[in-house]
C-alpha cells in the first residue's frame, strides 16, 4: 500500500525549496507505529526552534504527535489511537498530514 504524506512548511524557505509531500510504502502487516516511525526516520518533516511537534491528521483527525528528534531529544511520538493497529486499517488508504498546531 502507499500513502501520499503531506507536511506544512517549518518557514518561508522550506516552503520554496520543499519537498512538502512524499509517498511512503507501508507493509501488509506493518503497525501504525511502525508507519510514523518510518516517516519520522526518513526527515521528511523538517522542525523549527519555534515548531518543535506536528501533529498528524487522517481524515482531518488527529491521530499522532511526533516531535523534532533535534530540539525535543526524549520526547518519542504521542498516539491518540492504539499504535498497535495495522497501518492500513488506520489509514483507510486516505493520505495523512503533518501541520503545527
Amino acid at each position: 500500500m502507499h500513502v501520499r504524506v503531506l507536511r506544512e512548511a517549518c518557514c518561508a524557505q522550506d516552503d520554496q525549496l520543499g519537498p512538502l509531500e512524499a509517498t511512503y510504502e507501508v507493509r501488509p502487516n506493518a503497525t501504525l507505529r511502525e508507519f510514523v516511525a518510518s516517516v519520522v526516520d526518513s526527515g521528511f518533516l523538517q522542525y523549527s526552534a519555534s515548531h518543535t511537534s506536528m501533529v498528524g491528521f487522517v481524515e482531518g483527525k488527529e491521530f499522532v504527535r511526533v516531535f523534532s528528534p533535534y530540539y525535543c531529544k526524549s520526547h518519542t511520538s504521542e498516539f491518540l489511537v492504539g499504535s498497535d493497529q495495522l497501518a492500513a486499517n488506520a489509514l483507510g488508504g486516505c493520505g495523512v498530514h503533518f501541520r503545527f498546531v
